[in-house]
């Protein structure tokens, strides 16, 4: 009796040990998996301290290279002084001596070479063009600024001129270079504040010739220039 009944007993027992020893492997087991987890390397942190020990070449921007191919501020400011000193020059290049040498000569500073008193209706076209209005006959053609006459015989007579560079004179600059005018004309009732001052010419081939200024009488201010000679 008493064998039967321990043997029963001595079974549960060692059953019931087995079973911790098992429970207590299994957790071994799985804190050391844990364990080895945690010593692995992560993948972002072997990147991290790859970037930190590598060195890092500076990148050529496309600011920088387009900083390096703008002008320096010196040269921006040699281009300006030469376009403002260009500017002077043709602003003074007509004075009223110029004017007066060139209509001694029968032409006009602003006119092209090759045109002047005597010439042909044939030759204005020629280096002229064909006019901005009207057609190329008749007693006068129209070229913007520039105004021509002709005589019975198809010769020029007149060029009335109103290009800008007379207009940036002032007759009493004029007066200066030239002298007083040989003759005023008011012309107020025509235009008003304007008159017209007339010197007379020294030119060999046409001995009746002129050079008007017509400007304005407050400001002074040329407002255009004619030189004619007299019909023969």
């Amino acid at each position: 009796m008493n064998r039967s009944t321990r043997n029963p007993n001595l079974l549960s027992s060692q059953q019931q040990r087995l079973n911790r020893i098992g429970k207590a492997s299994l957790l071994i087991i799985g804190l050391m998996m844990v364990a080895g987890c945690g010593n692995q390397p992560s993948a972002s942190s072997t990147p991290s301290s790859q970037s930190a020990n590598e060195i890092v070449e500076p990148a050529v921007t496309e600011t920088e290279s387009t900083t390096t191919e703008q002008p320096s501020s010196s040269e921006s400011t040699s281009t300006a002084d030469d376009s403002s000193t260009s500017t002077t020059d043709n602003a003074t290049a007509i004075s009223g001596m110029t004017i007066v040498e060139a209509a001694n000569k029968g032409t006009l500073p602003d006119l092209p070479e090759g045109l002047a008193l005597g010439s042909s209706r044939a030759t204005l076209l020629q280096l002229q063009g064909k006019p901005e209005l009207g057609g190329t006959e008749g007693p006068m053609l129209s070229y913007g600024s520039l105004d021509v006459t002709f005589d019975s015989k198809d010769k020029i007579v007149e060029f009335t001129s109103g290009a800008d560079a007379y207009k940036k004179l002032k007759m009493t600059t004029v007066i200066a270079d030239l002298g007083k005018p040989d003759e005023t004309n008011d012309t107020s009732k025509d235009v008003a504040y304007t008159a017209e001052a007339t010197y007379h010419l020294t030119n060999p081939k046409f001995p009746k010739s002129f050079l008007i200024f017509s400007y304005h009488t407050q400001s002074q201010k040329i407002q255009y220039v004619r030189l004619y000679t007299a019909s023969q």
